[in-house]
């Protein structure tokens, strides 16, 4: 079995001390669908399966969404390819967007160090590439946006 030794609890740290606690309504985790359900919306009615932002924010005066995902990593594995994953994400949080009264979404990474590598400069280039997604480094954090 590969990764059998496989510690999240590295990367649970890496999420717990980044932070950008942008200005709206929180919905991170649980809270989005939580949310939803407030204002009387069936996430299965957008999703097929549930999404959950490690930091989520909707600014109701702007109409933006804020998603942030934070990927640590200090060798090699799968938190390495999920960052390039962002257009199929900011497409279904398009769909939250659209159902909450948001008019614009943007998706953007918090990345550990290790991303930094010449290796994982094409990977850079494809999220900015994508209308709507980013990435931004732990340093690039001053928790708020």
């Amino acid at each position: 079995m590969t990764h059998a030794s496989r510690n999240t609890l590295t990367g649970l740290a890496f999420e717990e001390k980044v932070s950008i606690k942008s200005k709206g309504i929180d919905l991170t985790k649980h809270k989005l669908y939580k949310y939803l359900t407030s204002i009387g919306i069936n996430y299965e009615d957008i999703l097929s399966r549930k999404l959950l932002p490690d930091e989520a924010y909707y600014d109701k005066d702007s109409k933006i969404l804020y998603i942030y995902e934070k990927k640590f990593q200090q060798c090699e594995g799968s938190a390495d390819e999920k960052p390039q994953t962002c257009g199929f994400k900011i497409y279904e949080f398009r769909k939250i967007a659209k159902a909450i009264g948001a008019e614009e979404v943007y998706y953007t990474y918090i990345l550990s160090d290790w991303f930094k590598q010449t290796k994982y400069q094409d990977m850079l280039d494809y999220i900015k590439s994508v209308p709507g997604c980013n990435y931004l480094f732990e340093e690039d954090c001053n928790g708020n946006k």
